[in-house]
């Protein structure tokens, strides 16, 4: 916990430190045309996204159904894993637990690309601002249908001791607002995010193990079922993938308006690409 503290303290300072010096260091009109680019680029990416969700082509709703139909067949075990977590507290409460758990709050995330976001401006290194800017995307969306599951379902949190199969639909009474988990939702993002960068098998397992901690810490702290995690991490994974893949899409489109024409000229033949 202290570590995370400490973290989001410096990366605050930092995010801040950034922004001045880049106000400082490059002409205003540069950085507001790169600003509002990146903003146009980054509601492309909710676009896009809202498109794939609303036409729900087949292959997503088949995803959709396997991750949903997962999530409500380990029902039956949440008790279980609830008791388990719980007898082994003690024996595994520490540093670990907390620094897990902590990796899947919003606070840091949010600091962290805010902040990568502005070192990518000042130097000029466009690679840092499109993962912030996507990032940004992949939390929007993946938060965006968490909270409105949440609330919609309303399953209550184990800590109230009401059973895993207690709901009251359309609350947002934080206590019962477990299904899906938030802070694992929010963990796989950034992991998926991370891994699309560094893009090496080894980060790869660090990664998700590391948001495979943030489950157990959920579960360990009596916030979430099992099940309330499963899903959670799912939304997080498959907002990345849908926010990266906004990209193909924007090629697809451009390439269905791209007309390829013969241009033939006094001494030279070739071809015209017209959009």
């Amino acid at each position: 916990m202290r570590i995370f503290r400490s973290l989001s303290i410096f990366t605050f300072i930092l995010s801040v430190f950034t922004s001045v010096f880049t106000l400082h260091s490059f002409e205003s009109e540069r950085v507001d045309s790169i600003l509002v680019s990146d903003i146009q680029k980054g509601l492309d990416d909710l676009s896009n996204v809202g498109n794939e969700i609303i036409s729900a082509s087949n292959s997503s709703l088949l995803t959709a159904g396997i991750v949903l139909g997962t999530s409500i067949s380990l029902m039956p075990y949440d008790e279980d894993m609830r008791k388990t977590a719980l007898r082994n507290r003690g024996a595994v409460d520490g540093p670990a637990i907390s620094f897990t758990n902590e990796y899947g709050n919003l606070l840091y995330p949010a600091l962290g690309t805010f902040a990568t976001y502005g070192m990518g401006l000042v130097l000029k290194d466009e690679s840092m601002r499109v993962f912030a800017r996507k990032t940004c995307a992949s939390l929007l969306v993946a938060g965006g249908i968490t909270t409105v599951l949440k609330s919609m379902i309303g399953r209550s949190r184990p800590f109230t001791n009401q059973g895993s199969s207690q709901f009251s639909p359309f609350t947002i009474d934080d206590a019962r607002l477990s299904f899906p988990s938030g802070h694992t939702t929010v963990s796989f993002v950034m992991s998926a995010s991370l891994s699309k960068v560094i893009d090496r098998w080894w980060a790869d397992v660090l990664l998700y193990g590391l948001a495979t901690g943030t489950v157990y810490a959920r579960m360990h702290n009596d916030r979430h079922w099992l099940s309330d995690t499963v899903l959670g991490a799912a939304i997080g994974y498959y907002a990345v993938q849908w926010v990266h893949d906004s990209d193909k899409e924007t090629d697809s489109v451009e390439k269905e308006n791209m007309t390829i024409l013969p241009l033939i000229q006094p001494y030279s033949i070739g071809l015209m690409i017209a959009f």
